[in-house]
């Protein structure tokens, strides 16, 4: 019987993100509940608490009492629809609290939905005001998911599937002054830089490093365009990120956090002169959505929020908390990580293997505290909290965090060799105290008995195809259809190919040991592919250690069952 859980998974899976529906689950993630700030609830009541913020979006944790108001207040007002018309007050009030935000050096704003979108309306600002065609990035960005963010991130498996990306993008190694000074000619309409690379593993540029770009672009009549979309409201100490490297840039965008985390909205802001080409041709920009008066109500109570004073002493007390915390980490655990790298609100923590990584999450998740990886560097595992996290919750979410990490090392030293964290596949072999034939004959009977993947080991069956086999992945029971096969030297396993596995075999021999007829040498080999393609090793941190443990588990039991008859 399928739980909930995995009904929901499986109708991801077939209608909307098959991969990240089967990471999920294999992870552990539940169903999720109701949230209150850094705290959200899975569908069986359990509480978890937030170590990463969702990407920015829930930087003020989930159901921030002031933007639930804010919502609740536009709603009851009816003026929730923009006609495109007419004069809309809350938007036109939030465009110019944009304004006033960065001291009338960025005097406009287009607002639209997501961050993709207003980098594609960045770009084209840039191309218009300046009347050139290439742009210069880094490598290693994340700017979204538009053909245009994609572009300018050119990253080679995306490349594989979608080309021929747009053309006249340029990608430059990240905090390489020297690189921008080479890259940057005549022809470089801008330069589109995060100040704090967030997927490409939580790199903080040197101090220098942005204003010297923005001199360049200065002295080339270039535009610098920045993407705050993790690095705004607050996320590294001052409003906008370019404010703590002492840079302004001709346009900026922010979203995510801008929502609350409820709504879509999104905003490239600009100089007086950047925004001429809108005046020239004001039918190049539009968004149906963009903007509306509910997502611009609760843009302004988010811009209330992160500008408090209150608020931005809280941000500075836990960056002191985090900045002590993690860089300890990783003088206490040099076996697994490698470096830390953080500013403000918003850390990394570099491990040397990406199954280490993954292991960890599961374990973190398992003890109620939620993170996740940067996305174009699966090594590094985030923390970057809501930023309305009480210091109890942050030094409690720590805490777990440490822990797991002891735990995690504690595998470094195995005594056989074993590595901390296996892949597939994963093999067992052991020597015990039963003749060949009687073992192999128990085994035809129960099947299952060294299925790591069995619900019940012990249960017997009548072999081949069960269209409902009742297993587990180590936090619950999934079923999925499997195929046992009785063979002359013990039994084998096959999970049929579906949202879950691509391949799941499970193989066990019983071979006589030379010289000895009342003993016999007994093998389990385990392979599995769920499909992930890049992220199987960090699906192996929940996977690899679950299968080497059950092994054990299971050979430790049949040894002692074998030994007492």
């Amino acid at each position: 019987m399928r739980t909930r859980r995995q009904e929901l998974a499986e109708a991801k899976a077939a209608h909307n993100h098959p991969t990240y529906s089967t990471m999920s689950f294999v992870m552990g993630c539940g169903v999720q509940g109701p949230g209150a700030g850094a705290h959200v609830t899975d569908g069986d009541g359990r509480d978890l608490l937030a170590l990463f913020d969702q990407y920015g979006n829930q930087s003020f944790g989930y159901s921030h009492e002031r933007i639930v108001a804010a919502v609740a207040e536009q709603l009851a007002s009816g003026r929730l629809n923009s006609t495109k018309i007419l004069f809309e007050e809350e938007q036109i009030r939030l465009t110019a609290r944009l304004a006033e935000l960065t001291g009338g050096r960025l005097p406009y704003a287009y607002l639209a939905n997501g961050g993709g979108e207003s980098i594609d309306n960045a770009l084209k600002l840039a191309r218009a005001a300046t009347g050139r065609t290439t742009f210069v990035s880094a490598l290693d960005c994340f700017h979204g998911k538009t053909f245009a963010a994609l572009s300018a991130a050119n990253r080679p498996e995306h490349a594989a599937l979608y080309r021929p990306f747009l053309e006249r993008f340029r990608q430059v190694p990240f905090n390489d002054l020297a690189a921008i000074d080479r890259a940057v000619d005549g022809d470089t309409a801008a330069v589109l830089l995060e100040p704090v690379q967030a997927e490409g593993g939580v790199v903080v540029p040197d101090p220098d490093y942005l204003a010297g770009v923005r001199r360049i672009c200065t002295e080339r009549g270039a535009l610098l365009i920045l993407d705050e979309m993790q690095t705004a409201f607050g996320r590294c100490g001052p409003f906008f990120a370019f404010d703590r490297f002492g840079v302004t840039p001709d346009l900026v965008c922010v979203g995510k956090a801008f929502g609350g985390g409820v709504v879509p909205l999104s905003a490239v802001l600009g100089t007086e002169a950047v925004w001429d080409s809108l005046r020239a041709l004001p039918s190049t920009f539009g968004s149906s959505l963009g903007g509306n008066p509910l997502c611009c109500r609760v843009g302004l109570e988010a811009i209330e929020i992160a500008t408090e004073e209150s608020f931005g002493r809280t941000v500075a007390a836990h960056t002191e908390t985090l900045v002590a915390r993690l860089s300890a980490l990783v003088d206490r655990f040099p076996r697994l990580l490698a470096a830390h790298r953080g500013i403000g609100m918003m850390h990394g923590l570099e491990f040397h293997d990406e199954t280490l990584g993954g292991m960890v999450l599961a374990l973190l998740l398992r003890h109620g505290v939620t993170s996740t990886y940067s996305l174009y560097h699966s090594r590094v595992l985030r923390v970057q909290p809501p930023m309305v996290i009480t210091p109890a919750d942050l030094a409690y979410g720590l805490d777990v965090l440490e822990r797991v990490l002891t735990e995690v090392d504690a595998r470094q030293d195995d005594p056989t060799g074993r590595p901390a964290v296996p892949r597939s596949p994963v093999t067992r072999t052991a020597v015990l105290p039963v003749p060949c034939a009687e073992l192999r004959d128990l085994l035809h009977r129960r099947p299952r008995l060294l299925d790591p993947f069995a619900l019940d080991p012990s249960g017997s069956t009548g072999g081949g195809l069960e269209p409902e086999f009742a297993g587990t992945l180590g936090h619950d029971r999934v079923v999925w259809a499997d195929r046992v096969t009785r063979t002359p030297e013990g039994v084998t396993a096959s999970a049929v190919p579906d949202w879950l596995w691509r391949r799941l075999e499970r193989a066990v021999r019983v071979l006589p040991v030379e010289g000895d007829d009342r003993r016999s040498a007994v093998e389990v080999h385990v392979d599995w592919d769920t499909g992930s393609g890049p992220y199987e090793p960090l699906l192996a941190g929940q996977l690899g250690p679950f299968v080497s443990d059950r092994l054990d588990a299971l050979l430790t039991r049949l040894a002692d069952e074998m030994a007492r008859t």
